[in-house]
């Protein structure tokens, strides 16, 4: 399978470059600025908001890393699932965008979304708001199969791969087995090649969680 990572030398990208090589895929690494993530990989040097829809003609599967940074235009993380949108309507393939936490209901009674919150922190919250309405914007698109892969409140740059992780579908924030909503890097990287690869959750938000 050919795979497209698009803010590829990142934190989660970079991670994700890594599990798809070793699975024996085919990348393409999508980098605005920065270096090469691995030498293995087709280099196609863009901003996401460059991209047009031929750079994808060669691929089965997108994946998305990209994420506006704390010093960007908070506005950009809603862009950028509207560029998504623009880039794949009514074409066949795949789309598996990073989403964020603060779009998840923080529990059961789903009253109150996780970037609302006091515990919430301030400076994430027109972050994460703007990734909750770019994701209300691709939940409307039945034109081609996406997957929106929310992490868990605490997203463990430092924290190891275990290969062994749980899966929410009902817009909550979820919990592991010791009662924390908590993710690694590795896990969440390796977890959206598992649904490039299975073509799992269709048209569907989901969370993900490092099971212990």
């Amino acid at each position: 399978m050919k795979i497209a990572v698009i803010g590829a030398n990142g934190n989660l990208g970079s991670r994700v470059i890594k599990y798809a090589l070793m699975r024996g895929h085919i990348v393409k690494a999508i980098i605005y600025n920065g270096s090469t993530p691995d030498e293995r990989t087709e280099i196609l040097e863009k901003s996401l908001f460059d991209l047009t829809s031929d750079d994808f003609k060669d691929v089965e599967v997108v994946i998305s890393a990209f994420g506006g940074g704390l010093s960007s235009n908070p506005v950009i993380n809603k862009d950028a699932f509207v560029k998504y949108i623009e880039l794949l309507d009514n074409t066949d393939k795949k789309l598996i965008a990073i989403g964020g936490a603060g779009s998840l209901f923080t529990s059961e009674e789903r009253s109150l979304y996780e970037y609302e919150s006091p515990a919430h922190p301030q400076m994430l919250k027109e972050i994460s708001e703007n990734i909750k309405l770019g994701i209300d914007e691709i939940e409307k698109v039945e034109s081609f199969d996406w997957t929106v892969v929310c992490p868990s409140r605490k997203f463990d740059l430092e924290g190891p791969y275990t290969g062994e992780y749980i899966v929410g579908e009902d817009n909550i924030i979820i919990f592991n087995d010791n009662n924390e909503s908590y993710v690694t890097y590795e896990d969440l990287a390796s977890a959206m090649v598992d649904i490039a690869e299975s073509k799992k959750y269709k048209q569907k938000k989901i969370t993900i969680a490092t099971k212990k």
